[in-house]
């Protein structure tokens, strides 16, 4: 009811319980509603920065993703590189590459033919290049690391070898008594010469050069060899020089292929200025001409 202050009647208004009721319900719940809206969009706006945050972070880690590939790619490409030169280093040095290892190989690495068949097909991922790509990587590397390291040392031996093997003149001259029988020139009977003889005009006094790599054995005066000088050179190598005016090596030297180690001269069983000159294969005299250039 309504009074008002003038003289005009009352109004009076009348409303249904029920209608009372509800509208306390809507003045309860109504605050109660756009507090918990308000907090419901707070929050979603929360999460969608976040998700925001979240979609930038997944592009940028699928573009490292992806460089990753790439770089997995390349690694797997030097890896091929150094096989080929690998490859090429073992024909360079006369060496077997049966046993070499290739990322294609005949007995068909399953993870070698899935990383290619990954970058044949679109189908896979650059997570799935880059996980076959590693899996490559570590079961290649650690097995072409051992065999460079055997390749190295294969190839240091076998240079080794070869600066061990008579290889040069041991002086300038011409030959003038072969390997093998021969009439002797001292006492003209049957004779097995072991080595060949190097002569030569004015040779009387020219450098002695030792034929390879080693170490002198002997150096002194024996018998029909006058003035000796012996190198062990290792590998079942020795070499002789004999007949030498002056020698200028000692026992227990080191020698290099080129290194000077006497005179030609004259001494012991000799009929002239000469150089005897003998290769020995296990202590058994071979013909030096097969390691002269």
């Amino acid at each position: 009811m309504v009074v008002p202050h003038s003289q005009k009647p009352p109004v009076s208004f009348k409303f249904p319980l029920r209608l009372v009721q509800c509208m306390g319900l809507v003045l309860v719940f109504v605050p109660i509603l756009l507090v918990s809206f308000f907090n419901s969009y707070s929050f979603a706006q929360a999460g969608l920065t976040e998700l925001e945050q979240l979609r930038i972070d997944n592009q940028v880690k699928s573009e490292q993703i992806g460089e990753l590939a790439s770089e997995t790619e390349m690694m797997l490409e030097n890896l091929q590189r150094i096989q080929d030169l690998e490859q090429k280093l073992m024909e360079m040095n006369d060496l077997d590459d049966s046993s070499a290892l290739q990322l294609e190989s005949e007995s068909g690495d399953d993870s070698t033919r899935d990383f290619r068949d990954q970058l044949a097909s679109r189908s896979f991922t650059a997570v799935d290049r880059t996980l076959s790509g590693i899996q490559v990587l570590q079961s290649a590397l650690p097995e072409q690391e051992d065999r460079m390291v055997d390749l190295k040392e294969t190839i240091e031996e076998q240079q080794r070898r070869q600066a061990s093997t008579p290889s040069r003149w041991p002086t300038w001259g011409y030959i003038s008594s072969p390997f093998g029988w021969r009439r002797h020139p001292v006492n003209w009977g049957q004779d097995y010469h072991t080595g060949i003889d190097i002569a030569g005009r004015n040779i009387y006094g020219n450098q002695i050069y030792a034929t390879a790599k080693g170490t002198v054995s002997f150096a002194g005066y024996r018998s029909s060899y006058g003035y000796l000088v012996i190198i062990d050179h290792g590998y079942g190598y020795s070499t002789y020089y004999a007949h030498q005016s002056r020698i200028r090596v000692k026992v227990g030297q080191a020698v290099e292929s080129g290194t000077v180690i006497g005179y030609v001269g004259s001494s012991g069983l000799s009929t002239g200025p000469h150089l005897h000159y003998e290769v020995r294969r296990w202590g058994t005299p071979v013909n030096p001409v097969n390691y002269l250039p």
